[in-house]
């Protein structure tokens, strides 16, 4: 018997053309488990008008080389997350710095109660036996010989300076500390990290076309294509905002399904609630203060920051900075318009922020950019899901989905200026 040219059979979908489930129409689902759908890939979307969705951008695609025609490589501000609720671990150098809550005698030795800022019930933790202290008003060093956790027990003039009354409020630090010869190991003095949080959002964006609409001819050309290069800048414009001004939050029940819905927490919420600088200028912007708030932003993190701003305080900026500042060359920039400035206190690049208007018009946020990712839902990155109607439908529907957060950690390296006034 003659052989045939027998072959795997593909997977065959069956069924009536009707609108019950087990209607063989091919829909998208189809495609995808065919591994036909295209993707338009994150980058891309973020980079149709990159200056209106500065922050996005810069997270998506710094790290890029630009070869001269397009930027190539990988970002390395984003990562992806297998857990819609992100982690990351926080710690800090121990303290150095306190003030006296009570005054105190010339005793000696002598028991200072002690406050730190941020220390809460704990105040007198930061110190060390064997730290050499130093009352900043009076000049006097002290070596702390016992420690509680809201005082701290010092032997006297441990240094030049004779003992001398404390006032409440004097300010007292630690300079280092002495041991003598032969000693053990001092005591151990070690902070713990923190785990922080945050949410990816699931963002959706639609775009709905009848056929006859997609067929139709039309000055500026085929309405599809347009419609998916409009609707991915306002997909990228809602994950901005939420970045910028979007709560951590979650809720339960709310839904049409009942399923969990969430929100990623943005830069606004991240620097009220923590120990970032924050200046309320309540006027309009003058040199000597905004030297007080570079100063104070560049406390903490790299001397090199990104300066967010809305149109009036760029105004302002740049009357202050007449001939100092420079643009920044187009091969380091990723299509945002960024200008260079170098400052006594470090260099800060400053991005107009087309969102800044009405309410957050008095706006600007300084920036270290180590301290933020983008994170995205593994395989959850922006991606157009094509061909997603009902079968039956004579038109087309097309959909941006995203499931992102914003990573943000260490909020004493950012700082934020608002109420700046023409």
């Amino acid at each position: 018997m003659a052989a045939y040219p027998f072959y795997n059979e593909p997977t065959h979908d069956q069924g009536v053309v009707t609108n019950a489930a087990s209607n063989a129409a091919r829909t998208s689902a189809t495609s995808s488990a065919e591994q036909r759908l295209v993707i338009d890939a994150v980058d891309k979307i973020f980079l149709l008008e990159p200056n209106k969705h500065p922050l996005v951008t810069l997270l998506t695609n710094v790290g890029k080389v630009w070869d001269g025609k397009a930027w190539v490589g990988a970002g390395i501000a984003k990562a992806s997350t297998t857990n819609p609720e992100f982690k990351w671990f926080e710690d800090y150098y121990g303290g150095r710095f306190g003030s006296v809550a009570v005054a105190y005698s010339t005793g000696d030795p002598v028991t200072i109660t002690v406050s730190v800022v941020g220390a809460g019930s704990s105040s007198g933790y930061i110190f060390t036996v064997g730290d050499v202290i130093r009352n900043a008003r009076t000049g006097e060093n002290m070596m702390v010989t016992t420690v509680a956790a809201t005082t701290i027990a010092c032997s006297r003039a441990f240094g030049t300076t004779v003992a001398t009354a404390g006032l409440a409020g004097d300010s007292l630090f630690i300079i280092g500390n002495a041991s003598e010869e032969n000693a053990g190991a001092r005591n151990v003095n070690t902070t713990r990290s923190t785990p922080n949080t945050n949410y990816t959002q699931i963002f959706k964006t639609s775009i709905a076309l009848s056929n006859t609409e997609k067929e139709v001819k039309l000055y500026g050309g085929p309405d599809l294509p347009y419609q998916r290069a409009k609707k991915g800048t306002e997909h990228a414009l809602d994950i901005e905002r939420a970045f910028w001004w979007g709560q951590k939050y979650y809720d339960t029940g709310v839904a049409t399904q009942g399923h969990i819905r969430r929100a990623t927490g943005g830069v606004l919420e991240f620097i009220q609630a923590g120990n970032s600088y924050v200046q309320n200028q309540n006027g309009p912007l003058t040199a000597p203060d905004f030297n007080t708030f570079l100063r104070e932003g560049f406390t903490y993190g790299n001397n090199e920051k990104m300066l967010f701003a809305s149109g009036l305080v760029l105004q302002a900026i740049n009357e202050m900075a007449r001939g100092q500042i420079r643009i920044k060359p187009e091969e380091k920039t990723y299509g945002i318009q960024i200008s260079e400035w170098f400052t006594p206190f470090g260099m800060i690049n400053i991005v107009h922020n087309p969102l800044f208007v009405d309410a957050y018009a008095s706006y600007a946020f300084m920036m270290d950019m180590e301290s933020f990712r983008y994170r995205f839902m593994m395989n959850r990155d922006t991606v157009l899901r094509t061909n997603i109607q009902a079968p039956d439908v004579d038109g087309q529907v097309d959909e941006y989905l995203s499931e992102v957060g914003l990573e943000r950690k260490q909020a004493p390296r950012h700082a934020l200026l608002l109420g700046v006034t023409g």
